[in-house]
């Protein structure tokens, strides 16, 4: 865990570059699918990138993206094997291609968005914890095993 935090505190910088290159890969998906994704990335890169000047809410708007970003991690999840079935099936012709082309620029945004998430945990995990329910922030914070008070015995 130490090795991944150090990889992610080196890279940090980098992190704006990567919203970017996944909005790029949304930007090509559009040719056969509606990509929400494309905005998501966008929007985080202003977050990251523009926001610095209010803390308190760029903090709020961190923790609220890494949660959209993880909803819509499920979601392409998904898409991916419903039409990846579906195009599968279809004969080979220059749509198949585009299809095809687009399921696996699909599969690598997965990947990316999943990069993405794991650096934004990392980084403001302070913050993401504080944002859970209460019940879960103390499941959190407990070693697992309840306290037993030896007194009431």
């Amino acid at each position: 865990m130490d090795q991944i935090k150090q990889q992610v505190n080196k890279h940090q910088t980098k992190l704006p570059m990567i919203f970017l290159l996944g909005a790029g890969i949304a930007a090509v998906n559009t040719l056969c699918r509606a990509d929400y994704n494309f905005i998501i990335y966008l929007y985080m890169f202003y977050i990251w990138k523009f926001m610095e000047n209010a803390k308190e809410s760029q903090n709020q708007e961190k923790i609220s993206s890494f949660f959209i970003l993880l909803y819509s991690l499920i979601i392409d999840f998904i898409w991916c094997l419903y039409w990846g079935g579906k195009w599968s099936s279809l004969k080979e012709d220059a749509e198949s291609g585009i299809h095809t082309f687009v399921l696996i620029l699909s599969w690598i945004a997965i990947v990316l968005k999943i990069i993405v998430l794991v650096m934004i945990c990392v980084l403001e995990w302070g913050s993401i914890r504080k944002s859970l329910p209460q019940s879960l922030q103390q499941k959190l914070n407990s070693d697992g095993f309840a306290k037993f008070d030896e007194e009431k015995i």
